[in-house]
């Protein structure tokens, strides 16, 4: 045990003394604040029991008269018989096999109680083994807080906070640091905005790659009704009918699904192989509609463009960036793509064990969004992929396939998904909405400690830590959001210069105020 600084003694209100909850009154030149970490010793072997401070406020003896002499103005200077008292919560204590135990026996009054030094702070918080990553230090200790990699992927992660508060920055800053561990870790990103292209300067291409959303698209996994749905059509029109005859033509030569393709396909459609039995000039109206639909449709591709498999890539990347950030094309085209992907990336670990990937979704509400809170794209294609996204959250981890959920509004995504991550990381403050989801997630206890948080700073609990209890942590930055480059600023500044007809050299050194 580390020589640590007395900084106050039990203390009871009431006069009882409870072992899961303490109380203590600091001494007069001692400072504690709501996340530091205190202890006292093992009553039996001497141990540190750690607690975590939850509450830090002035307390004074309440005198009758005082609220009558303040009514009129009189005031009594007794800073005397002010103390500071804060109220914490118990961790335990670390046994000899270095497993976390409670402590079960009663601490006496006016017991000594110790502010943790960074060798305790150390023994409770870094976890066993090399297969980790910084996540950034302790402010009270400047201990280096670090997290599992193997609970990180086995348990998945939640990183959620306000806009600004520097969860995509953190969340950047873990993948680029677990992309260069040994081994180093595979990660297929779904960036919707494009901020995670700066991985690119910072890992270099021979590790890094960018690829559009449109490019992993396989039209011949695209399920029948998919199509149908694109166009509108029920499934006993005869329209509908011509187009599945003409797609299992296709699929039946295992022909590629483009337009000339499945135009081709169509011409082969006979109006005795659906038994239509009107017209022949009535069946023909019929085929030209599905001819009319296929040209404009937006799901089938013009030409043979071989898709990417995204297995393929990650076995030669360590960070394949799969790029929503441009195109004008609907949410419904998006989600079906999407779900192809990580169809393909989970069947793939299920079957082959020498395959890996930790899944990561920005603004994770547009690919799990929570029923009636959050909806975009079509309700079928939405649905598909949440089934998806829910399978990889339950049962990902223990195949290979680690799901980190990164969002700015925790309500909105699908509370199955969100309750799956064992491992959560909040930034700064949240919308009341969102602190009641996570009080029901992690526990009153880890909710309240999110307050005013400074920027860049977080509460982090889970399982990729040693001990089970939230840590205050000042996130140091690995790498910045692509957004980050140009600030709201520089930009008016650039309009500002060009409507003078300057040329701007270099704004650089321009920040926000």
């Amino acid at each position: 045990m580390d020589g640590g600084l007395i900084t106050g003694y039990t203390y009871s209100d009431t006069g009882e003394y409870r072992i899961e909850e303490i109380t203590i009154v600091l001494l007069r030149d001692r400072e504690l604040a709501a996340g530091n970490l205190i202890y006292v010793k093992h009553p039996k072997n001497g141990s540190p029991v750690v607690y975590q401070v939850t509450q830090v406020y002035p307390h004074k003896r309440v005198r009758y008269y005082e609220e009558a002499l303040l009514k009129e103005g009189h005031i009594i200077d007794d800073s005397e018989d002010i103390t500071i008292h804060v109220k914490a919560y118990q961790w335990g204590w670390i046994d000899g096999d270095g497993s976390l135990r409670p402590l079960r026996y009663p601490i006496p009054p006016t017991t000594p109680v110790f502010r943790a030094e960074r060798d305790i702070v150390a023994k409770f918080t870094k976890p066993n083994g090399d297969w980790k990553l910084l996540l950034g230090t302790d402010p009270s200790t400047d201990l280096d807080v670090e997290l599992g990699v193997y609970n990180l992927i086995r348990q998945s992660c939640l990183i959620c906070g306000a806009v600004g508060t520097g969860k995509t920055t953190t969340a950047i800053s873990m993948v680029a640091r677990a992309a260069s561990l040994n081994p180093p870790v595979r990660f297929l990103i779904v960036d919707k905005d494009g901020e995670y292209t700066s991985l690119i300067a910072r890992l270099g291409t021979e590790r890094v790659l960018k690829v559009p959303w449109k490019r992993f698209f396989q039209p011949s996994g695209i399920p029948w009704e998919d199509y149908q749905a694109e166009f509108g059509w029920q499934k006993t029109w005869w329209n509908t009918k011509i187009l599945v005859k003409a797609l299992k033509i296709l699929y039946a030569q295992t022909a590629l699904v483009t337009k000339r393709n499945l135009k081709q396909a169509v011409g082969y459609v006979s109006a005795d192989s659906l038994g239509f039995r009107k017209k022949t000039d009535e069946f023909e109206n019929y085929r030209q509609q599905v001819l009319n639909a296929i040209n404009g449709s937006r799901l089938i591709p013009e030409e043979d463009l071989k898709p990417l498999d995204p297995v393929d890539l990650l076995v030669d990347k360590h960070v394949v960036i799969m790029d929503l950030a441009h195109g004008k094309d609907t949410w419904n085209q998006k989600h079906l793509v999407v779900a192809q992907v990580l169809r393909r990336i989970f069947s793939e670990a299920l079957e082959n064990r020498r395959f890996g990937c930790t899944i990561v979704l920005e603004e994770a509400m547009y690919y799990a969004p929570q029923r009636g809170v959050f909806e975009i794209g079509e309700k079928e294609s939405r649905g598909k992929l949440l089934g998806v996204v829910k399978e990889i959250a339950t049962n990902g981890g223990r195949n290979g396939v680690g799901l980190w959920i990164v969002t700015q509004r925790l309500a909105t995504v699908e509370k199955t998904v969100v309750t799956q991550c064992a491992n959560n990381i909040i930034c700064h403050s949240l919308e009341d909405v969102d602190k009641q989801r996570l009080a029901e997630i992690v526990g009153d206890k880890f909710a309240r400690l999110i307050g005013g948080l400074p920027q860049g700073e977080a509460i982090v609990k889970g399982t990729a830590l040693k001990c089970r209890f939230p840590i205050w942590v000042k996130v140091l930055p690995e790498v910045y959001p692509a957004s980050s480059i140009s600030t709201p600023m520089s930009r008016f500044v650039h309009m500002e210069l060009a409507s003078r007809g300057e040329v701007v050299e270099a704004l650089a050194n321009i920040s926000d105020y």
